[in-house]
């Protein structure tokens, strides 16, 4: 049987966040897994998923942005199903780090919390809205400079990623915030019923 992690100790109190009304480039996030090694925790910054198990995703609070789950070039996409992708394992477990800027006094702080998103209804969700863009993708047989497909809907589009020098093969999995919103309902649906206290 797999144990699944509900939690994790992190102390974001210790963590100091830039502000995130003035970064939008990740400097956050690079932030939140130094900080997260330097208090124990085995960050891996050159494998699919951050930790054993758990993708680590940091967000400013008053965005509603597309999430990025991850990038893949357009071979490997045209070539790889849903079950066998790196996107997939990325949309198993994360560690969700939410960063707010007070309006009043400009203090910056952070929650955390572990989201199962296993659930097969939202993998299935996830499964249709990454296939539909794969379809579209194989079909047009090419790639197309700055294009954003959007045949999977509110549960994911493939961004191409132009690259440093405008011509790049990659296309990054975006989730709109209003699927990322239904998903997050649902995870907490589930664990609701699954660890329910008395």
């Amino acid at each position: 049987m797999k144990v699944k992690i509900k939690s994790l100790k992190v102390n974001l109190s210790k963590i100091n966040f830039e502000d995130p009304d003035q970064v939008n480039d990740g400097t956050n996030g690079k932030i939140l897994e130094q900080e997260m090694m330097r208090q124990g925790f085995p960050i891996n910054q050159n494998g699919t998923v951050d930790l054993p198990g758990i993708e680590v995703k940091s967000r400013k609070a008053s965005t509603d942005a597309m999430h990025t789950v991850g990038t893949m070039t357009y071979d490997d996409i045209v070539a790889t199903p849903w079950n066998q992708t790196p996107f997939k394992k990325k949309l198993q477990t994360q560690y969700r780090v939410t960063i707010n800027k007070d309006e009043f006094g400009g203090d910056v702080s952070a929650i955390g919390k572990v989201v199962d998103f296993s659930n097969p209804e939202i993998q299935k969700e996830l499964e249709d809205a990454y296939e539909k863009c794969r379809a579209e993708l194989i079909a047009q047989g090419q790639i197309y400079v700055g294009q954003t497909i959007t045949a999977g809907g509110q549960y994911g589009k493939l961004e191409h990623k132009p690259g440093p020098n405008g011509t790049g093969k990659s296309y990054a999995l975006r989730i709109p915030n209003s699927g990322m919103k239904k998903m997050l309902t649902m995870a907490n649906s589930t664990f609701n019923q699954l660890f329910e206290s008395n």
